[in-house]
């Protein structure tokens, strides 16, 4: 039994797995959800991703490799919609979901973010089968400040993930921040709690190579600016307002430049909007690039050239990015926030910083630059410390988690 292959079906609603990172409210839970679909079926498992169609253009079905596909399931309008009026989708959703299954049956559903549990949850039930939950971000207790950088929801969301804490075969974190929130936030009991850190590929995502280090030496040699990247959804929890406040407070002859990777969500123009007008304030136009969303490829070239990673998000259960900048050879500055605790090594493969103070971030950026030796050593300290966090290692701990569930 132990190595029979498994039928897993990841259920997502509020965005496709498919989707490229840093557009709609895609993020890092869709690179940890594809990659371990595609593992899992690598390995011979069968796997389905499910998600809502949000294109009239998107077939029912579309076959991505051997033993893996994905399915765009009928639930409400065909078009993209901000995350919040998912909630609404939830009942159709499910009822889509049980239509599915009993076509498509799976040993195992894992449900990522609440919407996808509670749809998943009764469809688990009827069909006898394991319901595994991941939350990916959980919601603030009512009252948090904004300054938190976590927004209040809607009533139902917290509801909604205590009634999954407590009724999902088995809760799934990427991080040990994460599943202390877990436990105090919502309830869950202690064994019923797994981590499971999510990898890098540490082939996509490599140091800079003999004539790419050259040429970003000689650019700085002759006068060209040491760049700083953030990556991510151009959302406020990102604190993408605080990179370049950062930024913009190292004078101007000292300043590196500044790449910004990603796009706003549905519901995301407006703070968009706000980067860009808060770039020409402190005049950094010149200086600064608003590159899109890019793709998976064009996003590690991006970040071996540059010379450190800013990741001042408010909130992160693990921090993606910051385990691919360390693949990449590259120093990290980051929030001593969450999961980034543990996905940034303080001292070692990066800098954590504290609160939201511009200057306080400058000086950890310009500490870095300034510093060649020392950021070379945490990069290659990155290197090592995330080959040994690949796809791979983190598939076989999920598959483990799958099979003591499916034992138990």
């Amino acid at each position: 039994m132990d190595s029979a292959p498994l039928s897993v079906a990841f259920v997502v609603l509020h965005t496709s797995p498919l989707d490229e990172p840093g557009t709609k409210d895609a993020g890092g839970m869709n690179v940890v959800v594809l990659a371990h679909a595609e593992q899992l079926a690598r390995e011979g498992h069968r796997v389905q991703l499910i998600t809502r169609r949000s294109s009239p253009e998107q077939p029912a079905a579309v076959g991505l490799a051997p033993n893996l596909s994905a399915y765009h399931l009928d639930a409400g309008p065909p078009r993209l919609l901000a995350k919040g009026e998912h909630e609404q989708l939830v009942e159709p959703f499910g009822e889509a979901l049980a239509a599915h299954l009993s076509a498509h049956p799976a040993d195992v559903l894992h449900a990522e973010h609440w919407y996808s549990g509670l749809a998943a949850l009764p469809v688990a039930r009827s069909l006898g089968v394991p319901l595994v939950q991941s939350y990916h971000s959980i919601a603030a207790p009512d009252g948090a400040p904004l300054a938190e950088g976590e927004r209040p929801e809607a009533p139902g969301r917290l509801a909604g993930e205590r009634l999954l804490a407590e009724r999902a075969d088995l809760v799934v974190t990427v991080s040990e921040a994460e599943r202390a929130t877990v436990l105090q936030r919502l309830g869950a009991r202690p064994e019923r709690v797994r981590v499971v850190p999510p990898g890098v590929d540490t082939r996509m995502f490599r140091p800079c190579t003999g004539a790419e280090c050259a040429e970003r030496t000689a650019w700085i040699e002759h006068g060209g600016r040491p760049e700083t990247l953030i990556a991510g959804r151009l959302d406020p929890l990102k604190g993408f307002d605080l990179a370049i406040a950062a930024v913009a407070a190292i004078p101007a002859g000292r300043r590196p430049a500044l790449r910004i990777v990603g796009a706003p969500p549905p519901d995301g123009d407006a703070y968009a909007r706000s980067l860009h007008e808060a770039v020409a304030a402190a005049g950094m136009l010149g200086t600064t690039s608003f590159d899109g969303a890019l793709s998976r490829g064009l996003l590690a070239d991006r970040v071996r050239r540059a010379s450190l990673v800013l990741i001042p998000s408010h909130s992160e259960t693990f921090g993606l990015v910051a385990l691919e900048a360390a693949a990449s050879g590259v120093p990290v500055v980051a929030r001593a926030a969450g999961g980034l605790r543990e996905a940034v090594q303080d001292g070692v493969t990066g800098l954590l910083v504290e609160g939201d103070d511009p200057e306080v971030w400058a000086a950890a950026v310009e500490r870095l630059l300034g510093d060649a030796e020392l950021a070379g050593r945490m990069g290659r300290a990155g290197r090592e410390s995330a080959l040994a966090r690949n796809w791979e290692a983190s598939t076989a701990a999920l598959l483990a988690v799958y099979r003591d569930l499916l034992g138990g």
